[in-house]
């Protein structure tokens, strides 16, 4: 509801509500005091009555003690009974209380025996009446004549005059004598001792309302002032506060605010600190994204030329499996000579027995090319361990230069974890610059665009971490079968080799068996056909083992070739991730710490 209201209106809406809460409890407590007023003058009229009544009672008691107390004297023969009604009536007579009481005595036939002393006295009263017919006499008598006493009104003239005014009287019975002593007031006399006193109320009440007024007019005076001060005061402060966070959003974050501003106590000075503390998180973080995006750059470059090294080493590689994979296929084809030499040899042994010189000059010659196989077998093999330790070297080292990747992928999460940290602030930014309502509309947009960098950041680090993850995987599958590749060398060509050396020396052995042995050729022609044949397979199985290695060091070739395909496109991957450190740069450019 008052969203929308500038901070100025909401505190004349306040001020207003205030004043007018604060002018009804004033009429409320007029009304209080009124309704008091007029609850004391009837509570005062009812104590006056009340008290009145007490006092001629008790003054008619005393009477009575007085009268009592000349009786007891009579009863004692100090007078005798005319004595003392005699004394009795001419003390009541005489005796005054306040500015015009007075006492009279009746019997109870209504002879009056006091009263002031006028003509009255002797006389009897009993069918006297007032001027509205009332048989005073009679009731005073009556009332008198109760147990307590009792209370009569009349109407009766005032001492010295002829006109009948309201009186009010109390009377009691005095039964020795058969008396009846009574004394009243009149009650306009009451009236105006309760009017002089309501008087005195009504002054009060005027004097209160009037002050209640006055300090009413004086409060909203004090108040309306200190409230234009605060309102004064907070506006200025929101003035600052805006005119702070406008600059702030048009990106220049050089600014600071006065110290005045940010050293004061209230809530402005609090608020001025969050938000000084605020553009310093934010030049932090501008500065660490721009180091961050620096250090993107500089790690996108390095890791460029170390797959550029990567692929060259791979090449070698490749070169190399090639060149195995060139001396596997003429080991092929020299085992196939071989097998055909076999044959050769066999088809000679059939005729040996015939050609015994032949036979003899074939054994030196055979001699001759064992020695020479095995020559060429000790030669291939020192090239073949040479070739081993080389490609195991350059493996390791191959391997070892591949854990940039790892180094890549740590430093991906190091960005993630900075656009995470980077959303975080966008996200307290917008809801700060939500508080800060159409002022904080600027800084909103600004936190917005460094949310939407901070997520183009995130899916650039998340396509690099699956990048490298291929790169790693594929570096894994070169290095296992590069692994498998010096096994197979270690282990299958080494004992190819062995098996070539101990054919060789089979051979020479042979050889010089034959020579020896060349004049029982005949005898022995069948068992040597039958070894050569075992040589024939034996050969078989070197050719297929070549073969194979063949294939191998051809896959390993075309898996090389694969990696370096896969290096090119992290190559192309990490110049994107340049390219996005170099525009984030370019965004953080535009603002002014």
């Amino acid at each position: 509801m008052f969203k929308n209201l500038k901070v100025r209106t909401k505190l004349l809406i306040l001020s207003l509500v205030m004043f007018t809460g604060f002018f009804f409890v004033a009429l409320y407590n007029l009304a209080q005091a009124k309704n008091s007023y007029e609850l004391s003058v009837n509570a005062l009229e009812i104590s006056l009555n009340e008290d009145y009544d007490t006092q001629i009672k008790d003054q008619v008691t005393n009477i009575i003690s007085l009268i009592d107390s000349i009786y007891q004297k009579q009863l004692a023969g100090v007078y005798t009974e005319a004595e003392a009604k005699k004394l009795a009536a001419d003390l009541v007579r005489d005796i005054r209380y306040g500015e015009s009481g007075y006492f009279w005595i009746d019997t109870y036939e209504g002879d009056n025996i006091v009263l002031l002393g006028s003509d009255t006295e002797g006389t009897n009263r009993w069918n006297a009446q007032d001027s509205n017919g009332t048989y005073m006499v009679r009731d005073i008598i009556e009332n008198g004549r109760r147990e307590d006493g009792g209370f009569s009104e009349y109407y009766f003239p005032k001492e010295g005059k002829t006109e009948s005014d309201p009186k009010r009287a109390y009377s009691k019975a005095f039964e020795p004598y058969e008396w009846v002593i009574g004394t009243g007031n009149y009650i306009d006399e009451l009236e105006v001792i309760a009017q002089e006193k309501t008087q005195n109320q009504k002054d009060a009440y005027l004097r209160n309302r009037q002050i209640v007024i006055t300090v009413l007019i004086l409060a909203v005076l004090i108040i309306g002032f200190i409230t234009i001060a605060i309102a004064l005061e907070i506006i200025s402060a929101l003035k600052h506060a805006v005119a702070f966070m406008e600059v702030l959003s048009k990106g220049d974050y050089s600014i600071s605010l006065p110290d005045s501003f940010l050293k004061r106590k209230d809530d402005f000075g609090q608020l001025a600190r969050a938000m000084e503390n605020m553009k310093n998180a934010t030049c932090q973080l501008i500065g660490s994204v721009q180091a961050e995006a620096d250090e993107i750059e500089h790690n996108v470059t390095t890791v460029n030329g170390n797959i550029i090294s990567l692929n060259d080493e791979i090449s070698n590689i490749s070169a190399t499996t090639q060149e195995l994979a060139a001396s596997m296929e003429e080991t092929a084809a020299t085992s196939q000579e071989l097998t055909a030499s076999s044959e050769e040899i066999n088809h000679t042994v059939q005729q040996m027995a015939h050609r015994s010189q032949e036979g003899a000059k074939q054994a030196e010659e055979i001699s001759s090319r064992a020695e020479n196989m095995k020559n060429h077998v000790l030669v291939s093999r020192e090239k073949t361990t040479v070739t081993q330790n080389k490609i195991r070297k350059d493996l390791e080292a191959s391997l070892e230069q591949s854990k940039v990747v790892s180094e890549i992928y740590k430093l991906a999460e190091s960005i993630m974890e900075i656009t995470s940290q980077t959303n975080l602030l966008a996200l307290n930014a917008s809801i700060e610059a939500a508080r800060a309502g159409e002022a904080g509309k600027g800084f909103a947009v600004v936190a917005n665009e460094i949310g939407s960098l901070a997520d183009q950041s995130k899916d650039t680090v998340i396509k690099i971490q699956q990048v490298t993850q291929e790169v790693t995987s594929a570096v894994e599958t070169l290095a296992s079968n590069a692994s498998r590749l010096i096994e197979f060398i270690s282990t299958d060509i080494n004992a190819d080799y062995d098996t070539f050396m101990e054919v060789g020396l089979q051979y020479n052995t042979d050889a010089k068996f034959i020579s020896e042995l060349v004049n029982s050729v005949n005898a022995s022609s069948q068992e040597l056909s039958t070894v050569i044949q075992n040589i024939s397979l034996s050969i078989g199985e070197i050719s297929r083992a070549a073969n194979e290695g063949a294939e191998g060091t051809t896959d390993i070739a075309e898996r090389a070739s694969n990696i370096t395909q896969q290096s090119e496109n992290v190559l192309e991957e990490t110049q994107k991730t340049k390219n996005t450190a170099d525009a984030l740069a370019n965004q953080i450019s535009k603002f002014k710490i």
